[in-house]
């Protein structure tokens, strides 16, 4: 029994009975030529096993989901023929799928394969449906063709699969190379040239190619074109630019590897199709003590580096836009640009392009995410003084999040943030640890724990979750908050030693991070500085006037009580008002 990933297209032929009925003979004869002459040749040309024919239908894998869509819509872009005699077309139905299979022999099984089959089912006539699985590993140019028609439930398939499709009727046609055509940051990795001279590296360069087209998947900013496509273009020349605008991608990641004795090099650039332009270039050398644990190193420091510089590269270009030009996606990169810069103004915009963005999508995860993200930095920073109620709608908020898109991490991540403050300190690390799976590379999901186990009164989870959180990513707006959940950890542990050159640390680079001010005046105070702690206690209150002891207590979650009233005591003792 052999089990692997395999995409999968079942097919089947509408009113197949019916046809049968009127003329077997006509409709068997009919069904004949479709085989021979289009059916098999499409197959052929695109890299298919049939694996078996079903009277009124086929299964067949490919060994990608690009193939097998470029076949389904080679197969519903013939004209149909018609039945002789019955004056009829010979239409079909399409599922494509992409998931683990289990092969016997010749034939195959799994969950992979009986989706297809009931994706074929909710197909339009002469249409393909598409599961959204497989959808997020195609091209911009396919992806674009298919409509979302959100989660369906299938038949003895124990979880709703959200479905998309095309139909013949309205196809979507391929826009010009120069028209703006992406709602989402696109890439292609292609395979690292082993420059080694030693063919036996091969693996190893090509292994870290992969491993980054399987990370930056993880990341639903990007579609990232797969390893099948991008491989093809492994030891030819070729130009940036030409790849980009063959695939239809904005942005191309290359890279080199090289060894000598115990030493391995990696180099690696990411560049924007369009221009050319360099827009990051690393250099990493290790020694090959254990050459996967330096595989996964080297790969998480690209990752790390390239999703933000891309990322930060869209959301450039969504700024220098009108306002009225922006599509959905662009509002969410500038109701993000916009929240990370944390004053009551940005906070507000923030939320209007969130608001604007659900206007033009309502099941955009992301935009739902931001509003969550807002009512919380409203709360902490007091620009909101109803507490409770912020809290209760940024919980309302990021369930919107979750339900609009279960496999997205982020919202999983904002959720669990929001649930912390809301004190449900069972439900929060579920959907922390929700986005970490989903997601391992998440830096705000890590951050977020960070402050989790800090309000728990865990150190040693605290401080890692937040230096995993910063190693990838070391220039995120948000890691003030995660170093947060490391100083209050070691404040509820009475390092307050710790806590006061953490909060020094972050306030040397956010110096108007009320969290840390407070965090600082309250280590101060418990550690007998009362001098320091006034003076911290001042630069708070000016920043937040009118902020009180009791405030606090419903602002800041601290999951035990003892340690709650510790936490107040170093407040009052700076000269925090009750």
């Amino acid at each position: 029994m052999q089990r692997r990933l395999a995409a999968i297209l079942a097919i089947d032929v509408v009113g197949f009975s019916r046809l049968m009925a009127r003329d077997e003979d006509a409709t068997v004869a009919a069904l004949g030529r479709n085989l021979r002459s289009v059916f098999k040749p499409a197959v052929k040309a695109n890299g298919g096993r049939i694996v078996k024919l079903l009277g009124d239908g086929a299964l067949v894998e490919f060994p990608s989901i690009t193939n097998a869509t470029e076949c389904a819509l080679a197969l519903q872009s013939t004209p149909p023929e018609t039945v002789p005699g019955l004056d009829a077309p010979l239409t079909f139905r399409i599922g494509l799928n992409i998931g683990d299979i289990i092969q016997q022999g010749e034939d195959i099984f799994g969950d992979g394969v009986n989706i297809a089959a009931r994706l074929e089912a909710l197909a339009p006539e002469g249409g393909i449906a598409l599961s959204a699985s497989a959808h997020a590993h195609l091209a911009p140019h396919l992806a674009e063709r298919f409509a979302d028609t959100g989660p369906q439930p299938l038949k003895n398939i124990p979880a709703p699969v959200t479905v998309l499709t095309w139909t013949p009727d309205h196809p979507t046609p391929r826009p010009s190379q120069d028209a703006e055509k992406f709602k989402k940051a696109s890439i292609v990795v292609l395979a690292f040239d082993n420059m080694s001279g030693d063919p036996d590296q091969e693996f190893f360069s090509d292994g870290i190619s992969e491993d980054i087209i399987t990370e930056l998947s993880h990341f639903r900013e990007f579609f990232v074109i797969a390893r099948n496509t991008s491989f093809t273009y492994k030891g030819t020349p070729v130009r940036a630019e030409d790849v980009c605008a063959e695939l239809g991608v904005r942005y191309l990641l290359e890279g080199s590897v090289r060894k000598a004795g115990n030493r391995i090099r990696v180099t690696a650039q990411l560049i924007e199709g369009a221009t050319g332009a360099h827009l990051w270039a690393g250099r990493f050398d290790r020694d090959l003590d254990d050459i996967f644990t330096v595989q996964d190193e080297i790969t998480q420091a690209i990752v790390a580096a390239v999703a933000p510089e891309a990322l930060n590269a869209e959301t450039h270009r969504s700024r220098n836009k009108a306002e009225t030009e922006t599509n959905a996606w662009e509002k969410i990169l500038l109701g993000r640009w916009h929240i990370g810069h944390l004053s009551e103004d940005s906070i507000a915009k923030a939320q209007t392009f969130a608001k604007d963005a659900i206007a033009l999508d309502p099941r955009l995860s992301d935009a739902h995410a931001i509003l969550a993200l807002a009512k919380l930095h409203a709360m902490l920073h007091l620009w909101r003084r109803d507490t409770k109620a912020a809290i209760a709608e940024a919980i309302r908020h990021g369930q919107d999040a979750v339900k609009a898109d279960e496999s997205d991490a982020t919202a999983h991540s904002i959720l669990g943030m929001a649930y912390m403050f809301g004190r449900d300190y069972d439900k929060a690390p579920l959907h922390l640890n929700r986005a970490l799976r989903l997601n391992p590379n998440l830096s705000n999901a890590h951050g977020v724990l960070a402050a989790y186990h800090g309000v728990s009164r865990d150190y040693g989870a605290a401080r890692a979750s937040a230096e995993r959180a910063t190693t990838l990513s070391p220039r995120d707006p948000y890691r003030a908050f995660w170093y947060g959940g490391h100083g209050i950890a070691a404040y509820l542990d009475e390092n307050y030693e710790r806590c006061i050159e953490v909060c020094t640390e972050v306030l040397a680079e956010f110096p108007n991070y009320a969290s840390a001010l407070r965090q600082l005046a309250a280590a101060q105070a418990m550690n007998g500085q009362s001098e320091a702690a006034q003076a911290t206690m001042q630069r708070l209150l000016a920043l937040m006037p009118g902020l009180t002891v009791s405030m606090v207590r419903d602002i800041v979650p601290i999951r035990y009580p003892d340690d709650h009233e510790r936490w107040l005591e170093g407040l009052r003792r700076a000269g925090m008002p009750e």
